[in-house]
């Protein structure tokens, strides 16, 4: 009697661990999983983040945008000098913050830049959408990923599954934590930005960081 109830214990016991292990895991995209965060003050950056430039610069920009969004789209173009200039001493990280009341296909064309991603190519992909922002669609997302020469099977199986939209979808999620409001909101080695950013305006800030290290 005393050996099937140490048996029975044993199962019980096991039956626990594997309940609370399925209930404290949250499993999203890309096999990346993730631990809620209630209290955000300032974004988390993950590896489910797409980002150019050393983890170890200075300066570390987090830019929450929008494909459609044209003042995201004239920041995308100075972030991309700024990146050339400064090299090591500068990150940036993209956050996806679609507002698809403003712009229908900002989500579609989030999801598929994430597409991308996964071809390691979503950089290439990310400027081409910010280049053609007026014409986002469909033709639009195929025509990208033929320039690139993504594999086109498995980026059109991706994007129509929607594949990637609880990678965009964990970055908006986080944004809204954060109530940003409008795009382009950046933060800067943790201090908040919004509004219109002059190339003038951002080598300042990241001079006078740099300045204090």
């Amino acid at each position: 009697m005393r050996y099937f109830s140490q048996i029975f214990g044993i199962i019980v016991a096991i039956t626990a661990v594997i309940f609370l292990f399925f209930i404290f895991s949250v499993r999203v995209g890309n096999n990346i999983s993730f631990t809620d965060q209630t209290t955000a003050t300032e974004p988390m950056i993950t590896i489910a983040d797409p980002s150019v430039g050393p983890a170890t610069a200075a300066v570390t920009i987090v830019n929450y945008g929008d494909y459609g969004c044209p003042t995201c789209a004239l920041l995308d173009n100075t972030l991309q000098d700024l990146s050339a200039t400064y090299k090591d001493q500068l990150r940036i990280v993209w956050k996806d913050m679609p507002n698809t009341s403003a712009h229908p296909e900002a989500m579609n064309a989030a999801i598929a830049a994430r597409c991308a991603g996964k071809q390691n190519k979503f950089w290439e992909y990310h400027n081409m959408l910010m280049q053609n922002q007026n014409s986002l669609g469909s033709d639009l997302y195929q025509q990208i990923a033929t320039d690139l020469k993504l594999k086109e099977s498995s980026f059109t199986r991706c994007l129509t599954s929607q594949e990637t939209l609880p990678l965009v979808e964990r970055s908006f999620e986080e944004g809204a934590s954060l109530k940003v409001a409008a795009t382009p909101t950046l933060w800067i080695n943790g201090e908040r930005y919004s509004g219109n950013f002059t190339s003038a305006d951002l080598v300042k800030k990241i001079e006078a960081v740099i300045a204090r290290l």
